[in-house]
């Protein structure tokens, strides 16, 4: 994996010496940039379409046959039944629904960039205090600090 991030990083700084050879675009001062990224967040590709990463909403439609007076058997089909009800209910049939991605992160992981190691370590220091309440205890976000030099 240390592998791909470092591919990344390096289409990032060829990305940002392109965009600053570019006469149109704004005036480059600075010869590195600072990225902070939670290498927790990377984006990931599942094969599997209920790959815990991504956080997928999975629901199910199910179906309960029933006789009806005159004999007939009837099909009662419920959708978005949970796997608990699925799994206690008295149903014939299920089909597994699998929701599109709930997880969305930058590639890299990135949460901000910034022009000075200063900037990107107050960044830091502000995010652990605004979003301390919120973090998991067991699984609290992999932040971490890399310089981009910037050649052109």
């Amino acid at each position: 994996m240390p592998m791909d991030i470092a591919e990344e990083i390096a289409a990032l700084k060829a990305q940002l010496s392109m965009l600053s050879s570019e006469k149109s675009s704004l005036p480059v001062e600075f010869k590195s940039i600072w990225v902070v990224y939670d290498a927790s967040k990377i984006s990931v590709w599942c094969s599997k379409s209920d790959c815990p990463k991504l956080n997928r909403k999975v629901t199910y439609d199910v179906v309960k046959e029933e006789e009806t007076e005159d004999g007939e058997l009837e099909e009662i089909i419920t959708q978005g039944v949970t796997e608990e009800m699925v799994k206690s209910g008295d149903y014939d049939r299920s089909v597994k629904r699998v929701g599109e991605p709930t997880t969305r992160h930058h590639d890299l992981g990135v949460l901000a960039s910034f022009t000075s190691k200063r900037k990107a370590t107050d960044y830091i220091e502000e995010y652990f205090r605004l979003n301390r309440d919120t973090f998991d205890k067991n699984a609290l976000p992999d932040i971490c600090l890399a310089e981009v030099n910037i050649i052109a």
